[in-house]
């Protein structure tokens, strides 16, 4: 039963390294370019990985610190993970930044990612918070 186990975990990693390729920062779609220009120039970039799917690429940028950006297809980001620094405000839905501001005050949004049901905040303090498309609380942890 072990060997089988580690067969499938080792044949699933193969294909997961076998879909995803480095490539350029040129070589991202234009908005995902315009997006790091924009909130992450002064950020030096490790990687970027793009990955095969079905659906269409999903890429994800490393930078050197640790942090990451992933990105759709289109070039939308999809998730925002910083180590050292809070996520530009312009960034965050209008709604969540309020609700932020006013419940958690001086707590710092570390990372965002946005689902087809509404987004997942991280906060400086652990706080894992919840947001319906609206841009309302669900749910915290």
């Amino acid at each position: 039963m072990k060997r089988i186990i580690l067969t499938i975990a080792v044949a699933l990693m193969a294909t997961i390294v076998a879909n995803a390729a480095e490539v350029t920062l040129k070589q991202l779609p234009q908005k995902a370019q315009e997006f790091i220009d924009t909130y992450f120039a002064k950020d030096q970039i490790k990687v970027i990985h793009q990955h095969h799917h079905r659906s269409g690429n999903t890429y994800r940028v490393i930078f050197k610190d640790g942090s990451k950006v992933n990105f759709d297809a289109s070039g939308q980001w999809t998730k925002i993970k910083l180590r050292n620094d809070t996520i530009p405000i312009e960034i965050i839905p209008e709604q969540i930044t309020t609700y932020v501001w006013d419940e958690y005050p001086n707590i710092l949004v570390m990372s965002i990612e946005t689902e087809g049901q509404g987004y997942e905040v991280e906060l400086s303090d652990g706080t894992e918070l919840t947001f319906n498309p609206k841009g309302d609380v669900v749910k915290i942890d």
